[in-house]
Order: C-alpha cells, then sequence, then structure tokens
C-alpha cells in the first residue's frame, strides 16, 4: 500500500466535520495509506501565522484535496491555500461529499463525487504528474 501525503483544504467553520470524515473513511476505504496533513485550526484574519502553516503542510504534501461543503468556494484561506498549490504545482484536486450543492473553487482542479474508486483513480492520476 503506497503511502500518500495530503493536504486537506476545506471551510474550517463551517465544514469542520467532513476532515476527520474524509480521513477516517479513508483508512476504511482507500487503497493508499493516506498520511494527514491538513491544519488543525481555523483562519484568523488578524493573524497570518496560519498560512505560513498552511505553506509548510501543502509543500510536505505529495497533493492537494479540496473538500466541497456548502461554502468552501467563497472561504478566504481555501483560496489562498489554492493559490499557493498552484504556484508551487502541486496536484490538485475537489471532490464533492453527498448533498452539497455549492459551487466548486475556480483554479483547484476538477472535481469529482466523493466515491472512494474515483478519489483513488484521481490520486493515482495525480501522483503521475
Amino acid at each position: 500500500m503506497a503511502k500518500v501525503k495530503v493536504f486537506l483544504s476545506f471551510e474550517f467553520d463551517k465544514d469542520r466535520e467532513l476532515q476527520p470524515n474524509f480521513y477516517a473513511q479513508a483508512k476504511k476505504y482507500s487503497d493508499y495509506e493516506i498520511k494527514d496533513y491538513s491544519l488543525k485550526e481555523t483562519l484568523r484574519p488578524d493573524d497570518n501565522s496560519w498560512f505560513k502553516e498552511a505553506k509548510k503542510q501543502i509543500l510536505l504534501s505529495d497533493i492537494v484535496i479540496i473538500v466541497l461543503g456548502q461554502d468552501t468556494h467563497n472561504a478566504p484561506g481555501v483560496k489562498k491555500e489554492v493559490a499557493f498549490a498552484n504556484q508551487e504545482g502541486k496536484p490538485m484536486f475537489q471532490t464533492r461529499p453527498q448533498k452539497r450543492t455549492s459551487g466548486a473553487v475556480p483554479g483547484a482542479g476538477d472535481e469529482i463525487k466523493w466515491d472512494w474508486k474515483q478519489i483513488d483513480a484521481k490520486i493515482s492520476e495525480c501522483l503521475k504528474k
């Protein structure tokens, strides 16, 4: 089982439950051993230290995955993380859980359904780049 370091980007204040759900499901259903390189704290507009930590974690990761909750496409922190990942040439894609209908994040790669066969296939594709 190949190990993959994943930075998961999501709207922390509104979709906090998606991060642990993603990693719990990954342990059960993924063909990969997915390592969590995500942030564990929210964006503080008056403190840029979170972004320094995000940059560090993005650089350490193999792939950036954006989890699309109801307002992810409007989240300033997600937009900054996506811009930095693009700047660094990190492979990236978006996945949408069931019952989430909001828009995708511009510039964050392909959007796929939250389905582990599709997620694993996309991870494989990203690792080849």
